[in-house]
């Protein structure tokens, strides 16, 4: 069914029904990635809708909702035809004929007019949208688990082979007044890491021409931290959205500079700071990130690098597994889609000794992935997160205290 997201955007909601009756709905986030900015990436609820009835219903309906894994797989494989318009800019075309001293002011001879753009309908073939098969998972996920009478924690530890189900995992919450006070009660026992997004656009009025104001902000932040409380140590996350690259034209040794300066503006504290850059490719963010790794290494910084741009398939996710790349990865489960490629890049970055920060937008469900596959990190409101935790250790563990 059409809905609305929050923002005003129309979106698409959808639900699964079991024989038993119950229904499971989730929304088809549609998150923007780097990788996916061109027409090609445009999801069309009403399109998706199309496609529900015509691929997936025919291919789910009737079949035992026993094992969400294979379930989930079955999408993978599946296409659509998707159609857009494209523009084509005009070809330079070489001048004909006499030149006058009118066709060298002008630039273009008098008798011709100046070739314009013009726009062509394209179809191409492309996996279903991420928001589609995020959507679609998270509905079956919920669904699968309820149908064998086990949470989902339970049915992503049982199917993907983990050791079992967390009843805790360390928080990341917005650095916001807010934030703050909301999580008041579980600060210093939940919360591993105050997190901060400068945006990304208008990064020099932001940042300061060579990054002065963040580094006075991030000072002020290591100041007050000690009046809120004296024992808290949380790390300072840093999410400049490509802010470095933009304002230093990507240069290495400019980018460290800076960073040096954020360092020092947040000492005693651990600092992580997510897309320094935003290249115009994969395999250009993963060499600039790895080179930026070794000058912070060789000049002994104890900063982390957090891989975000381009992580938006199970594939890229891969691509910052090393250590030498960077040393934290940010998996945001409807950017990849399908949950089975989010958990499964989860497990993989985990089992390659890769940190990994969790983030999703409906928090039980996120949650629960996070209990089961154990990141390093999970990013979300935190009270919500914090609520689901305490429910699910009270179903574990009934004698136990839910105020921790």
């Amino acid at each position: 069914m059409p809905t609305l997201a929050v923002n005003g955007r129309s979106q698409l909601t959808i639900g699964i029904q079991l024989s038993s009756g119950q229904q499971f709905w989730a929304d088809c986030v549609d998150v923007p990635a780097a990788s996916q900015v061109r027409e090609t990436a445009v999801f069309d609820p009403t399109q998706a809708a199309h496609l529900v009835h015509t691929l997936v219903r025919p291919l789910w309906q009737g079949q035992p909702a026993a094992e969400f894994r294979s379930l989930a797989q079955q999408l993978l494989p599946l296409t659509e035809s998707f159609r857009y318009t494209r523009t084509i800019p005009p070809k330079p075309q070489p001048a004909t004929g006499a030149v006058s001293r009118r066709s060298v002011i002008t630039g273009f001879l008098a008798e011709e007019e100046p070739p314009g753009s013009r726009e062509e309908w394209v179809t191409v073939e492309r996996p279903l949208h991420p928001a589609l098969q995020y959507g679609l998972t998270a509905a079956l996920l919920p669904a699968v688990a309820a149908a064998n009478r086990v949470t989902m924690a339970e049915l992503v530890a049982r199917e993907y082979g983990l050791a079992g189900v967390e009843t805790a995992v360390p928080l990341q919450i917005p650095l916001s007044d807010d934030a703050i006070q909301t999580a008041q009660s579980i600060l210093t026992t939940h919360v591993a890491s105050l997190g901060y997004t400068t945006g990304s656009q208008n990064h020099k009025a932001i940042l300061g021409a060579s990054g002065e104001r963040l580094q006075q902000h991030v000072r002020q932040v290591a100041a007050w931290l000690p009046t809120l409380n004296p024992t808290y140590a949380p790390t300072l996350h840093l999410d400049l959205g490509g802010g470095f690259g933009d304002l230093f034209a990507n240069n290495d040794g400019k980018i460290l500079g800076a960073l040096y300066g954020l360092e020092q503006a947040a000492k005693p504290y651990t600092l992580l700071v997510q897309n320094p850059i935003w290249r115009e490719d994969l395999a250009t963010q993963q060499a600039q990130l790895k080179q930026l790794t070794s000058f912070c290494r060789t000049r002994r910084l104890q900063l982390q690098l957090v891989a975000d741009a381009w992580v938006d398939s199970f594939e890229a996710a891969t691509q910052f597994a090393d250590a030498s790349v960077c040393q934290m990865v940010h998996i945001n489960l409807p950017r990849l889609g399908n949950l089975e490629e989010g958990i499964t890049a989860v497990r993989h970055l985990l089992d390659q000794n890769q940190a990994v920060i969790l983030s999703g937008e409906a928090q039980p469900l996120t949650t629960h992935i996070a209990l089961a596959t154990r990141p390093s990190q999970l990013k979300g409101p935190p009270q919500l997160h914090y609520n689901v935790m305490q429910q699910l250790r009270h179903a574990q563990y009934p004698d136990a205290e839910l105020s921790d």
